[in-house]
């Protein structure tokens, strides 16, 4: 039922038009638009039934990895910075490029992105039952999933939910 869901939620929110060539879809000024990243986010976690704390923690990483929204995946709609995988389906790709490589997936839409995001939780099992930054960035330092020290990881998501 999820998956439907995900994926009507993805139809309804997508602003991607239909016809769009791969070059269009990256383009270079998406500063200049005005995206709503953090309401499709948002959106996207409540189709899934998702706690609302555990979404201002999604949405905070989100800020925190993708540097407010400014970074260079950006543009790919990587907004988790996410390195790509076999193992995601949500992804188009490799080839988004930061940190000096291109490693890093790209996606079709922020909603993909987002829902990648929540797959890759899930596959590996985390708890969910997150009641601080803290106790989110101890789980995801415990699985390896950043090489940051902790409280750094753990400032970031609160600076980013205030």
């Amino acid at each position: 039922m999820r998956t439907i869901v995900s994926i009507l939620t993805i139809l309804m929110l997508s602003t991607i038009s239909v016809g769009m060539s791969g070059n269009e879809l990256y383009s270079s000024s998406y500063e200049e638009e005005r995206v709503d990243y953090e309401g499709r986010i948002r959106r996207t976690l409540q189709a899934e039934e998702i706690d609302p704390y555990v979404i201002d923690l999604l949405v905070a990483q989100s800020k925190h990895e993708s540097g407010n929204y400014k970074n260079s995946l950006t543009p790919y709609n990587n907004v988790f910075a996410r390195h790509y995988s076999k193992k995601d389906t949500f992804a188009i790709s490799a080839g988004a490029p930061g940190e000096g490589h291109r490693r890093f997936a790209k996606y079709p839409s922020v909603e993909y992105a987002t829902l990648s995001q929540l797959d890759y939780l899930r596959r590996k099992n985390y708890s969910f039952k997150w009641k601080s930054p803290y106790q989110y960035a101890l789980e995801l330092k415990k699985k390896h999933y950043y090489e940051a020290d902790i409280m750094v990881y753990t400032n970031a998501l609160i600076r980013f939910m205030k």
